[in-house]
């Protein structure tokens, strides 16, 4: 359906959020538009012809005094016939490139059949440790991506791991690296999508591209993803991109 990469582009001034999405070629494909004051969630999308395609509803039901960052986790894409076409959550969850780090439990059970104490001791303390382990480690903010509010898992965007390192810091301390002058144009995360499984291939791969006076990203195909998928996966990945951007314009204090 499109020719890769994708360009995300935000103007330098605009009444609300808004971002267009451009073909590789330039050719425009659609733009996501967010009020900056409504009673509701709800973010437009139309095509070329300047004709709402689709809609992304927040869940809450209105925002509280006006307030132009969005306090929705959870969105319904829906189509021109209000069909939903994916919905989004994010929700923070521990490092997935960490669910290895674990030790080994040993057997209770001796060669012989009984009891080793030595052996419960062991599974206790390895228990107890890998506990301790799973809470201790950092955690970051993902979205899963399914067919309906509680329906199947089509999809998840997580942070690429060599920039992933960001989140892990404390947040009074992100917030004075980014307060540096253009620390936040020099920040430049990446996103991986992938299909079904958290911990399968990457599919599509979203960029922030580095720029002092708009904010864009690109958006790159790493892997095989039909028609039926893409129809769903980049109005998803729009959202995300519109969301992360904003994050990082709070911290900054844009």
């Amino acid at each position: 359906m499109y020719s890769y990469p994708l360009k995300f582009e935000f103007p330098m001034i605009s009444l609300g959020r808004q971002m267009d999405v451009k073909n590789g070629d330039g050719g425009f494909i659609m733009r996501i538009s967010d009020p900056f004051i409504a009673f509701k969630d709800e973010m437009t999308v139309i095509n070329g012809k300047g004709s709402t395609v689709m809609k992304a509803k927040g869940d809450t039901s209105f925002r509280f005094l006006f307030q132009f960052a969005s306090t929705s986790t959870s969105w319904n894409i829906v189509d021109g016939s209000e069909k939903t076409v994916a919905w989004v959550t994010n929700y923070w969850a521990r490092m997935e490139e960490f669910k290895d780090v674990h030790v080994e439990s040993p057997s209770g059970i001796g060669s012989d059949g009984r009891a080793d104490i030595a052996g419960v001791l062991g599974n206790v303390a390895a228990n107890m440790f890998n506990n301790k382990v799973s809470q201790s480690l950092p955690s970051r903010l993902v979205y899963k991506i399914t067919d309906s509010e509680y329906g199947n898992v089509m999809g998840w965007v997580v942070p690429s791991r060599g920039t992933g390192w960001f989140d892990f810091l404390p947040y009074s301390t992100r917030i004075q690296i980014l307060n540096l002058p253009f620390a936040a144009r020099a920040y430049a995360p990446s996103y991986e999508f992938k299909l079904e499984n958290l911990y399968g291939p990457t599919v599509l791969k979203l960029q922030k591209q580095r720029d002092l006076l708009v904010d864009k990203y690109t958006l790159e195909k790493t892997g095989e993803l039909d028609d039926a998928n893409e129809r769903w996966a980049v109005p998803a990945l729009s959202l995300v991109a519109m969301f992360e951007r904003q994050r990082v314009k709070e911290m900054a204090d844009w």
